[in-house]
């Protein structure tokens, strides 16, 4: 049941070409009552204009900063109570359905030989799926990381440089975490890790869907870009590339709630 609703338009000036552009953000946000844990879900969702050059720079900033800063160490495909989204978790149409849970999603079209004064282009896919690995105590839950490619990306191009390599033209994106916590689980009379907050973006043409929940039951641990160093570090990337800081935005508007 939501108890609080509030709606946010936020206005973002982008020099481009000369030009001023005026790009709109738009985000809800939703707070209900979480009955079986206690405390409060949070919903934060809306969308991001893209300006020429964001895609890119959203990539590029989650493949080489975010990874591997969830992964804990650059030399493990182990994620330790972390995960990709739930394959049935999408925000924006034309986009494949993911067969398992799934880290990332990111193609376009790659330069593959010179055709007069430009490249002969054709397409690829990159996707990193994140299936379950094993237990680890009664607390902890590990996933591991698995890349498969698709199309006619060199086979020697490390992925985490997709977003800024040329000559690539990146044409869509999908990003997804999701965090788990241990908790007492009312059916086992045990503790077991649950999912309690998850961020989804979907980048597709020249938009930027996203969507965060989050369980918690004190008020001062209600923002999840506060808490977590990943979804900070998403929330960074975007604010550098559109001028649009999710975090801020979620404070203030929890600000204006409490």
């Amino acid at each position: 049941m939501g108890i609080i609703h509030s709606n946010h338009t936020q206005q973002v000036a982008v020099v481009s070409l000369g030009r001023e552009t005026i790009l709109r953000n738009m985000s809800t946000l939703n707070v209900s009552k979480n009955w079986i844990l206690g405390g409060r879900e949070v919903t934060f969702e809306g969308a991001i204009p893209l300006a020429n050059g964001a895609l890119s720079e959203i990539i590029d900033g989650c493949l080489r900063d975010v990874t591997p800063l969830i992964r804990q160490a650059t030399h493990t495909r182990e994620l330790i109570d972390i995960k990709g989204r739930d394959p049935h978790k999408t925000l924006l149409p034309g986009l494949a359905a993911a067969r398992t849970d799934e880290l990332f999603r990111v193609g376009g079209v790659v330069g593959v030989g010179t055709k007069g004064d430009d490249f002969d282009w054709e397409p690829f896919e990159v996707v990193c799926y994140s299936p379950f690995h094993r237990f680890e105590g009664t607390h902890h839950i590990i996933h591991t990381t698995e890349i498969e490619r698709a199309g006619s990306l060199p086979a020697w191009l490390p992925t985490h440089v997709i977003g800024m390599a040329a000559p690539i033209k990146p044409r869509f994106f999908r990003y997804g975490l999701e965090h788990f916590k241990s908790l007492l689980s009312f059916a086992s009379l045990g503790y077991a890790p649950q999912v309690t907050t998850t961020l989804a973006i979907d980048c597709v043409a020249d938009t930027l869907a996203f969507k965060v929940t989050h369980e918690s039951k004190k008020r001062a641990e209600s923002n999840p870009f506060a808490l977590i160093p990943g979804y900070r570090a998403v929330s960074n990337i975007i604010n550098a590339a559109t001028g649009v800081d999710l975090h801020a935005d979620l404070s203030a508007q929890l600000a204006r709630m409490y």
